[in-house]
């Protein structure tokens, strides 16, 4: 029976060796069972995110790209309308400057020597020196003094009089063209 027991042992050690000793020291050089079901979808999902993470940066350059196309789109608007508009000051800066010069012509052309009597000589006399009294004397330094458009304002809107009877100097918008009125002031200066 000992040899039975000992055939058995030899065996069943044999048997074991065959096993372990193969193992023993390497690493397991079988092929891995692998889910080719989960492995490609895996791949598949891996490529989708890459894919949309590419195309979220194309995006994200192109918006950019689009802002910053956007942003100089109007600062070239911006500039045109500044430059429009300083064309329009120009312009009427020059329409302006084209006005005067016309009423300076126009009222050189003026004789308002033939107009005073008609207008102003029944207050003011024939030199303007006042002929109705509380009427200022518009040859002394205070009318000279006064400025242009002064002058101007007064003839063209009137003024409160510091006559006996209150009687107001009259307004002499609409009965008096504006280049007969620069002719009043020139006139009157010139008194």
């Amino acid at each position: 029976m000992r040899a039975k027991i000992l055939t058995f042992i030899v065996l069943v050690s044999f048997w074991a060796v065959s096993f372990i000793v193969p193992s023993c020291g390497k690493k397991d050089e079988t092929i891995p069972t692998v889910d080719t079901t989960k492995s490609s979808q895996q791949q598949t999902i891996q490529q989708n995110t890459q894919q949309q993470q590419q195309e979220t940066k194309t995006k994200d350059s192109l918006s950019i790209a689009d802002k910053k196309k956007e942003e100089d789109k109007k600062k070239e608007e911006e500039k045109k309308k500044e430059e429009e508009k300083k064309k329009e000051e120009e312009k009427k800066k020059e329409e302006e400057k084209k006005k005067e010069e016309m009423t300076k012509m126009e009222t050189s052309n003026v004789d308002f020597a033939a107009i005073w009597p008609k207008k102003c000589a029944k207050c003011h006399g024939k030199d303007g020196s006042g002929k109705v009294e509380g009427v200022p004397n518009l040859t002394l330094g205070e009318t000279k003094s006064k400025s242009n458009n002064q002058l101007k304002q007064i003839i063209e809107n009137g003024k409160k009089g510091k006559t006996d009877d209150d009687e107001d100097m009259p307004s002499f918008k609409g009965k008096l063209t504006e280049v007969e009125i620069q002719a009043a002031v020139k006139y009157v200066k010139g008194l």
